[in-house]
């Protein structure tokens, strides 16, 4: 059982996390603070720096590497490498719900009937992404373990490893489930909204990744201790 209360004040014991979270919030407003999408199209690279540096967190807590306290911004390199890996199986796990939302938007265009159809294509959408959502992070885990990109896609392993801890990891995805809606109502407020969206934003992560690998290493741990026993017995 995580306490969330401190989970959200544990960023702020690093002494330099002020400077920390700035950095990855900049990398992110590059995304956030243009309205054109033609500017975020050229602009979004740069939150692989953000996404990168989010992943070393989860690993950290994962691996159980320096859990007290944030890393470093150096080795640029990998950072920018590891968040476009991150954001390839991101954008995997979302292709069937983009392709859902593409149709139940296209429907919607048409009459009466097609508009119901529509509605029913939309609320099958909202629950694909929330599916897509839940398996991420334990993909992200699979990956990083056999440090195989196609281990991120193993859904009936994802699975069962979540099922092996539950409660936790459904109730993170809520919280994350939650900070999206957020960051969707902060949006929409005139010039703060996407300064508050990046900083926000970050420092959220910083916690769900904080959250997130600690309960995805407790879900091997339990897994590994079951075939423990399945090997004695």
């Amino acid at each position: 059982m995580f306490n969330l209360a401190e989970e959200l004040k544990r960023p702020m014991a690093d002494a330099g996390w002020t400077i920390k979270v700035l950095i990855g919030a900049a990398f992110s407003l590059a995304f956030f603070w243009h309205p054109h999408m033609v500017l975020k199209l050229i602009f979004f690279p740069l939150t692989f720096f953000s996404m990168g540096y989010l992943y070393r967190i989860f690993v950290n807590h994962f691996q159980r590497i320096e859990e007290g306290k944030l890393t470093e911004w150096k080795d640029w390199k990998e950072i920018f490498l590891k968040g476009l890996v991150i954001f390839l199986i991101g954008f995997g796990y979302c292709l069937i719900p983009g392709f859902s939302f593409m149709v139940s938007d296209s429907i919607l265009m048409g009459g009466f009937l097609a508009k119901i159809v529509g509605l029913i294509f939309m609320a099958a959408t909202a629950f694909l992404f929330v599916v897509a959502l839940f398996l991420l992070p334990m993909g992200i885990a699979q990956y990083t373990r056999d440090e195989k990109f196609s281990s991120a896609f193993a859904i009936r392993e994802s699975w069962d490893k979540i099922m092996n801890i539950g409660d936790d990891y459904f109730k993170i995805t809520l919280i994350a489930i939650a900070v999206i809606i957020l960051l969707y109502v902060i949006g929409f407020i005139s010039y703060l909204g996407p300064i508050l969206n990046a900083l926000i934003g970050f420092y959220a992560g910083l916690v769900l990744a904080s959250l997130f690998g600690q309960v995805c290493r407790e879900a091997y741990e339990v897994q590994e201790a079951v075939y423990s026993e399945l090997e004695i017995k």
